[in-house]
């Protein structure tokens, strides 16, 4: 099926606009006293339009239907709605416990049912709260990338979550976006809402076919899939909670989480000093964090050596429709298609990516003498602070004076030299004497004087006059 050219859609910008209005009016502080009303009541019971397709999810499980209708009913309207807390979800969908609810939350936030639009702190840096964004129909990936600024992080993170089902399913929704950027197209770009749906039909109907966020071979494995780790380790993954009155969130969303590998220490020893030695790659600057990590996952079917040379071209494209007024919708689809070239051995480095690497060349030589120059700084401040009795070497060369320390000395480029006398290694200028005063004394006056401030009297009356 062709796809679309991957910009987002006109109502991803709206809900988009809308969040930033719901951020603002969560930090205002000013209290408004609502104007008098009347009041209206509806005695009747209360009905819910709900999406058939949530009831049909094969991913989802009856649990995160009926989180996601709780959700669905605290929204009310148009309007912003304060979040439940994990409690008042858990008592209204009568779940037995908190966790449940954050591991459903977790579940609908990597199938694209629920997004983390945004984490609003106010000046002070206090957190206020999260906003959220449900959907009646899982999210194209580029509006989740769009929305969420953390979502490929979270689905990394994820897959070291305590819950096995929220591993799995993490791995599946990383895996279809793996396959798609094999590809060369990926799923960042949009297909058609019509067509996405007759896929969801045709998976429902037993084809093997897209259900949305996964791919026909990722389903069959999700279903068949077995979770390996043991009991034990669930202990050292502490689920934890942040709950607020307003908002609530998972705290494993910005939780760091380390994995052990098995395997020989020899094999161990040496791949890390293999990482170790490998260059970092530059990628263009312009990408963001959902895009950065994208391309990490892009480039691990490309061949090493040509890596940069990929992302080199990258840059020269991205800055030239830049500079055209014409920016790249779909940067993630265009590095798709240049590992594509790499791995049929047709890539071939452009004027764009030539220029693009001699400009990063001279980044990152400027930047190594900046830090040459720093680290001499700190060497210099570190010396000092060992020996504060110690002048330095440069001072100890302006510094030179007579036994007594009666003679200051400077270099030639002193202004007026007024006070200074020249030291003993520089050449003493010839001093002019002029006739004795009354009192038998005379005067003398240096000719390096500018001021007159060199004068002094001569400690006694000329040999001539004698």
């Amino acid at each position: 099926m062709e796809r679309d050219t991957g910009k987002i859609r006109p109502e991803t910008h709206a809900l988009d606009a809308f969040i930033q209005a719901t951020v603002e009016r969560l930090l205002t502080t000013e209290t408004r006293s609502a104007a008098p009303a009347d009041g209206l009541l509806f005695l009747g019971n209360w009905h819910d339009a709900m999406p058939r397709l949530i009831f049909q999810d094969p991913v989802l499980q009856p649990v995160d239907t009926r989180i996601w209708g709780v959700i669905k009913i605290a929204a009310a309207g148009t309007h912003p709605t304060a979040f439940p807390t994990y409690k008042q979800i858990a008592r209204t969908a009568n779940v037995g416990s908190e966790a449940t609810v954050a591991r459903s939350m977790a579940i609908l936030r990597a199938t694209r049912w629920l997004s983390l639009c945004r984490r609003v702190r106010d000046a002070q840096g206090r957190f206020r709260g999260n906003i959220y964004a449900l959907h009646d129909e899982p999210l194209p990936l580029a509006d989740t990338l769009y929305l969420d600024r953390d979502y490929i992080q979270f689905l990394e993170q994820a897959q070291n979550h305590a819950h096995p089902q929220v591993r799995k399913v993490a791995a599946a929704v990383l895996g279809t976006i793996e396959e798609d950027l094999q590809d060369g197209d990926g799923d960042t770009a949009n297909l058609n809402p019509m067509q996405r749906r007759l896929e969801a039909i045709r998976t429902l109907q037993g084809e093997a076919s897209r259900f949305f966020g996964f791919s026909s071979r990722q389903l069959q494995n999700l279903k068949s899939a077995a979770d390996v780790t043991p009991l034990q380790n669930l202990k050292s993954h502490p689920l934890q909670n942040l709950k607020s009155e307003r908002s609530s969130s998972c705290s494993y969303i910005n939780k760091k989480t380390t994995t052990t590998t098995t395997g020989s220490p020899e094999k161990s020893d040496a791949r890390a000093r293999e990482e170790n030695t490998q260059t970092p790659l530059a990628f263009p600057s312009s990408l963001s964090q959902n895009e950065l990590r994208l391309a990490r996952i892009c480039l691990r079917n490309a061949p090493e050596t040509v890596q940069q040379d990929i992302l080199d071209e990258l840059a020269g494209r991205l800055l030239a429709a830049k500079r055209k007024s014409e920016p790249i919708d779909n940067p993630i689809g265009y590095l798709a298609q240049l590992c594509k070239a790499a791995r049929k051995g047709s890539f071939t480095l452009t004027s764009l990516g030539l220029k693009a690497r001699e400009q990063r060349r001279q980044e990152a030589h400027l930047k190594r003498l900046e830090e040459i120059s720093r680290e001499r700084a700190l060497a210099h401040m570190q010396t000092l602070l060992e020996n504060p009795g110690r002048p330095s070497p440069e001072r100890e060369s302006r510094t030179q004076g007579a036994s007594d320390g009666s003679a200051i000395t400077s270099h030639d480029d002193s202004v007026d030299g007024s006070a200074i006398s020249p030291s003993l290694e520089m050449q003493t200028p010839t001093p002019r004497t002029y006739g004795p005063r009354s009192d038998g004394s005379a005067i003398t006056l240096h000719n390096d004087s500018t001021d007159g401030s060199a004068i002094s009297p001569a400690t006694g009356p000329p040999e001539d006059s004698r």
